[in-house]
């Protein structure tokens, strides 16, 4: 089970987190949530790398790398990584954990305002798999519906969307729930797989030919 950590989230206009609460987070620990020594983080990790549909994905976006414990794990079964996030302090970590390996690009960015160019050399798209763990419910409604119009629009048709968020109280705009039943009933979807232990819940949707433009 996930410690959250005791401070309460500060929120912008729109009502989501603010990065500047992230920021602080990773500055008072270099590793809040425990992503690299706690048990029940690794088997979430392997369950989420499970149920994967395909054994290999030319081009993956990780939204919300935190410090790249997982975005490590991704790159062995992806051609090109491109793995965000908003604080500084997670992403210099995650920069040195996937030092070397071909493919893997980490940035900051504070989606769903901004999103990767589509014109830009180092992205490949559209993406053919795009991760969402544990960061949707940090997002206001109006800022949820602007990511999940982003990830139809930046996923082919066939390529997949994976979503894993904790299902218990926090004080976030939304809970896990919330986050991946607003998904699932967005037609540019379709659910593949479906799975929920006591503590957290994991759905992988297949693009279709409907959707929105980002």
């Amino acid at each position: 089970m996930p410690t959250p950590p005791p401070t309460t989230p500060h929120r912008t206009e729109s009502g989501s987190i603010a990065p500047a609460y992230f920021e602080r987070l990773y500055e008072g620990d270099p590793d809040p949530w425990a992503f690299e020594t706690s048990p029940y983080e690794a088997a979430k990790y392997e369950a989420t790398l499970d149920a994967l549909p395909r054994a290999r994905y030319a081009s993956a976006f990780e939204v919300g790398c935190a410090n790249g414990v997982l975005t490590e794990r991704l790159a062995d079964r992806c051609d090109r990584v491109l793995a965000v996030d908003v604080a500084e302090a997670a992403l210099a970590q995650a920069r040195r954990r996937c030092a070397g390996r071909g493919g893997v690009e980490i940035r900051r960015m504070a989606v769903p305002g901004e999103w990767p160019d589509e014109r830009s050399a180092e992205v490949d798209r559209p993406f053919d798999l795009v991760l969402v763990s544990e960061v949707g419910y940090y997002l206001a409604p109006p800022d949820l519906d602007r990511l999940r119009a982003r990830c139809a629009a930046s996923v082919g048709r066939g390529g997949h969307l994976v979503l894993v968020h904790w299902t218990g109280e926090t004080d976030y705009p939304l809970s896990g729930d919330d986050v991946h039943d607003a998904f699932l009933a967005d037609p540019a979807w379709r659910p593949l797989r479906a799975g929920r232990t006591a503590d957290y819940r994991l759905d992988v949707l297949e693009r279709g030919e409907q959707g929105r433009a980002g």
